[in-house]
């Protein structure tokens, strides 16, 4: 007969609890992972209609379509993606920074790619 000492059985005690510890923290790891949003889509707009809106600007993070997208407009349910000229750049830099209201006006335009489409800001108006 073939029977393990107590010293092999506190062994294999100590390795499944070890196992079992170490599966635990993995799991607990995992479960605190943040996963990435995906960045909200913009939809495409026929070029040169007019764009009228109040919301919030946040800098554009991610990659855009187009190189002259900086910034994500939020406003009436929607983000849309702003390329702005160097004088509303500046206006809308402020507003991100301070989380202002802004009223925008501009015209969409088509970005390098096929849904890619975006407003070229032609005012921006700090509201409150």
């Amino acid at each position: 007969m073939c029977f393990a000492s107590s010293a092999d059985l506190l062994a294999m005690k100590n390795f499944i609890f070890k196992f079992f510890v170490a599966g635990a923290v993995l799991a607990v790891m995992a479960g605190c992972a943040q996963t990435k949003k995906p960045l909200p889509q913009a939809r495409a707009m026929p070029t040169g209609l007019r764009f009228d809106q109040v919301g919030r600007v946040t800098l554009f993070t991610g990659q855009p379509c187009t190189p002259q997208i900086m910034f994500a407009f939020h406003g009436e349910g929607s983000t849309v993606w702003l390329g702005a000229p160097m004088a509303e750049t500046k206006k809308l830099t402020e507003a991100a920074d301070k989380n202002r209201r802004v009223h925008i006006l501009g015209k969409w335009r088509l970005g390098g790619q096929s849904n890619c489409s975006y407003v070229e800001v032609t005012s921006v108006e700090l509201t409150r």
